[in-house]
């Protein structure tokens, strides 16, 4: 037993008995607790595992059926454009039937007016004997130009005549001797230059009132091609379509555009709804599918948690004793259980009285043993 002070040193077989149970009791919740912090880290694994999948599932599972809530939409969406387009198909197509119609009806007295110049222009080829083959727009526009028609022949003319031939002699013929190229060109106008001025002289110099006559004419048809251009433009241009028989195309589309504004409304309430209220049952459902399993983890990590503090309390306790009882006066180095019996066997041989007369014997032994090693 200690004595009054409490100093074990002076105590006997119950002081290392009891130095011993301290000893054994600190290594055995040393070990509980080792394997108690490594099950609670295997449960805290299991636990997040499991959380991060039913995270995953519940994001999955939400995102489609959201998905399939707006496909369903959309399909009656396309389904109502797809119409759509159908109708303003046939709109369209019966609208340009009217429009030709009305063109083709507004403009009669102008086309009738254009045949009529035609027929005079060839009542005076013929009544003053000029050949037909020349009631051309080619000739007109050469000899008698009225317009930028004609001026854009002319222009194509001379390109022929003045480029595209000369060249096409010379790097067909000629190539490369680039001397005759020029020689090609000369020719080449001078040729058409004279059928040009034989031309007018033989015909046009030979009946002025006549072609005087059919400039005139072609000014009027000039005109009157205007006209009929201006006219159709005008039709095309116009928003009225009230005389075209469109009513039933443009009722049919007017309640299919109420129709398309009215499943798109439906489809942002469904979604406003599915992210509200639908997502959050969906996940409790979820959530509720693995309750049972997290929390038997739960409540197991909690209870590993508990047991594992109350081995870390008991440590800190027990080492508190050894520290404040017994290391102070044998040595924290000697707080070894092997050295403890080794004691006891001296106090119960009778070779020591006291504590710390078996650790002087200890000690001496020990000190012998090295020397003769040594």
């Amino acid at each position: 037993m200690g004595d009054s002070n409490g100093n074990v040193l002076s105590g006997g077989l119950d002081e290392l008995d009891s130095m011993k149970k301290a000893l054994v009791e600190l290594e055995k919740n040393k070990a509980q607790n080792a394997e108690l912090a490594e099950k609670e880290e295997q449960l805290e694994k299991q636990i997040s595992a499991m959380e991060k999948e039913l995270s995953e599932k519940i994001l999955s599972v939400t995102k489609s059926r959201k998905g399939e809530l707006e496909r369903a939409y959309d399909e009656q969406l396309e389904a109502i454009k797809g119409r759509q387009k159908k109708v303003r198909a046939k709109k369209d197509k019966l609208k340009s039937s009217k429009i030709s119609e009305r063109i083709e009806a507004e403009t009669a007295e102008l086309h009738e007016e254009r045949k009529h110049i035609r027929d005079e222009i060839r009542g005076v080829y013929k009544s003053d004997k000029i050949p037909r083959v020349l009631n051309r727009s080619l000739f007109h526009a050469v000899y008698q130009p009225v317009g930028w028609r004609d001026i854009l022949i002319i222009a194509l003319v001379l390109v022929v005549i003045l480029f595209a031939i000369p060249y096409g002699i010379y790097f067909i013929f000629f190539k490369p001797r680039t001397g005759l190229l020029v020689a090609a060109y000369i020719v080449t106008v001078l040729l058409f230059g004279a059928a040009y001025v034989f031309f007018g002289w033989i015909i046009k110099e030979k009946h002025p009132e006549a072609f005087r006559r059919i400039k005139e004419l072609r000014r009027s048809l000039a005109k009157n091609r205007r006209d009929i251009r201006q006219m159709e433009r005008g039709i095309r241009k116009d928003k009225d379509e009230s005389g075209y028989g469109l009513d039933k195309f443009n009722q049919e589309l007017s309640e299919l555009e109420n129709e398309l504004d009215t499943i798109a409304e439906e489809k942002k309430k469904a979604v406003r709804k599915f992210e509200t209220e639908t997502k959050k049952v969906i996940a409790d459902e979820l959530t509720a599918e693995c309750a049972g399993e997290l929390g038997r983890l739960r409540r197991e990590h909690e209870e590993t948690y508990n047991a594992q503090r109350s081995a870390e309390e008991q440590i800190k306790s027990i080492s508190m004793v050894i520290t404040e009882k017994y290391s102070p006066y044998i040595g924290r180095e000697n707080m070894d259980i092997t050295l403890l019996e080794q004691l006891e066997q001296l106090l119960q041989s009778g070779e020591a009285g006291t504590v710390g007369e078996a650790l002087g014997v200890y000690r001496s032994r020990r000190e012998t043993t090295e020397q003769t090693r040594a």
